[in-house]
């Protein structure tokens, strides 16, 4: 458990990081769901489609790569 939260505040970090300050802090945060189907319905918003699984909870869009692509486009 412990190891999925240190990851989980990589992935943050990552994001900020790589997008720097095009993405809000909160964004990532709000794109973990409990849920496959919520995390497509994300996906919809984002212009991008799918949903894949990080440590239990689920992300929106096909994988991360295209993830960080369409949040980078996000206003």
């Amino acid at each position: 458990m412990k190891l999925f939260t240190v990851l989980k505040t990589f992935l943050a970090a990552s994001l900020l990081i790589g997008a720097g300050s095009t993405i809000p802090a909160q964004a990532q945060a709000n794109d973990m769901f409990p849920t496959k189907a919520a995390a497509q319905q994300r996906a919809k918003e984002l212009k991008c489609t799918g949903a894949f699984p990080m440590g239990k909870e689920w992300m929106p869009c096909k994988d991360f790569a295209t993830y960080e692509k369409a949040v980078s486009k996000q206003p």
